[in-house]
């Protein structure tokens, strides 16, 4: 069943408040911004080295119509996943947007930059690290999809040989000075990426990033801070097995180094998260994801090494 507009603008204005902005963008807002008074922000969107899985999990959000985030509050220049242009179309209308919206579009990037073996993904003939230097440099800010680009991810863990680099590393490595909004998350929460343009479109800027380029507004906390759990742990009630009631830090837990807002957002529109699953935390938003090493019990002196700033008890 289609909606209303009245309906859809309530949709939009429910997801504002679900992600915290609802504090500085309104209905009226809204409102302004279809009826082109308030500037839609324009976005490029390019794939490093990745599985797409942001993109579908972007695309997938039910809350709102991602047609009206894509056609009425944003300007979607290019995304390799829907736009028409291929081959040469793509390639021009990158170089022209590059030179005619110079620090007017937001550069969303998913996935990391294979700079050891450039090869590994190419746009036309030339690797993405070349498209990521010449439209980062053009562009407002850039946005790391995911947390291969925010960190590396899978794409780097231990065993890869394209040597990659996130999108943070790969900016600064370049020295662009350009500004890098993190959203790690496996794959990505498409709430806080709308929470990212938004505040954009009001402000012309950024929100408030910590010391890892994250949003405050949800990485300013742990999964275990916030956990249903939580109070288990407080009275050393642990699970000794996946499905049986308790905390789960003995089985494996991530949630103690781990920066996320799940107890808050869920994975799949808010369906689930891996502990409201009776799944240990994996820590896919963490820098350090994938884990060569787990925190399987407290005896693991080499993972209690690795995380000093947890005080474990047990």
């Amino acid at each position: 069943m289609s909606l209303t507009r009245r309906d859809a603008i309530k949709q939009m204005l429910k997801v504002i408040a679900a992600v915290g902005a609802a504090n500085f963008f309104s209905y009226e807002d809204l409102v302004a911004m279809e009826n082109g008074k308030m500037i839609k922000p324009n976005i490029i969107w390019l794939h490093g080295s990745s599985c797409s899985g942001c993109s579908c999990s972007f695309l997938n959000i039910e809350d709102v119509s991602v047609l009206d985030i894509l056609t009425r509050y944003t300007n979607i220049i290019y995304h390799p996943d829907i736009s028409l242009a291929t081959g040469k179309q793509v390639t021009d209308l990158l170089d022209k947007a590059s030179k005619e919206l110079k620090n007017n579009y937001l550069l969303v990037v998913e996935g990391s930059i294979p700079v050891a073996m450039p090869h590994a993904c190419m746009m036309g003939d030339r690797p993405i690290m070349e498209w990521m230097e010449q439209m980062s440099t053009s562009a407002s800010a850039c946005v790391a999809a995911g947390t291969c680009a925010a960190f590396g991810g899978i794409t780097g863990m231990q065993g890869m040989d394209a040597g990659v680099m996130s999108i943070g590393n790969f900016v600064k490595a370049k020295k662009l000075n350009k500004p890098v909004v993190a959203l790690p998350n496996c794959p990505m929460k498409p709430e806080h990426l709308i929470y990212v343009i938004f505040h954009y479109a009001k402000f012309k800027t950024i929100p408030e990033l910590d010391a890892e380029g994250r949003p405050l507004r949800f990485y300013s906390q742990t999964v275990h801070e916030r956990c249903i759990y939580y109070s288990e742990f407080q009275e050393k009630n642990y699970a000794k097995k996946i499905g049986e009631p308790g905390c789960m830090l003995k089985l494996g837990c991530q949630g103690p180094v781990t920066k996320n807002d799940c107890m808050q957002i869920g994975h799949n529109n808010n369906t689930n998260t891996c502990i409201k699953a009776g799944h240990p935390c994996i820590g896919c938003a963490s820098e350090h994801f994938p884990r060569q090493i787990m925190l399987h019990t407290f005896d693991d002196k080499r993972a209690i090494a690795k995380f000093k700033n947890f005080k474990f008890e047990g």
